[in-house]
């Protein structure tokens, strides 16, 4: 969800100031279907109210928005083949592919404040842009065991 870091609201309350969007304005800068983090940022700070107003004022925005962002894709694939050598002994070979269509995700550190690889802190002057990183690229491993 969004938020603000500029709030003025007592620390023992424990909330975060949240902003609501403007009505009409189009919260994105950019289409998400033709993202480019090199052409500005994904999110409009003037689709939302100004951090300015959280002097002691929680803000109306939503805890929940509406506002969407990127989907998430990640398909997992294994091909395994297993093979009886006698009675009480088999092999088995297996192939795993993670992210196999090696899909990348705009996603999150540790240090961000929901589940977002945007800045949603609408005190921040980088607003709406991407923080950098991406979900793990493809990854491989193939195994053999031994049952008996």
């Amino acid at each position: 969800f969004f938020r603000s870091t500029n709030c003025n609201v007592p620390d023992q309350f424990r909330v975060g100031c949240i902003p609501t969007s403007i009505p009409g304005a189009n919260p994105f800068a950019q289409s998400k279907s033709n993202f480019d983090p090199g052409k500005g940022p994904l999110l409009s700070s003037g689709a939302f109210e100004s951090p300015d107003d959280f002097n002691l004022y929680y803000g109306q925005g939503p805890r929940i928005s509406n506002i969407r962002g990127f989907g998430f894709h990640n398909q997992d694939i294994t091909v395994y083949k297993r093979t009886s050598i006698g009675e009480r002994v088999g092999v088995e070979f297996r192939a795993e592919f993670f992210n196999a269509w090696n899909w990348h995700i705009f996603n999150c550190t540790s240090r961000c404040f929901g589940s977002t690889g945007i800045d949603t802190d609408i005190a921040s002057p980088t607003f709406g842009e991407w923080n950098g990183n991406v979900s793990t690229p493809r990854n491989m491993q193939f195994a053999i065991k031994v049952i008996f």
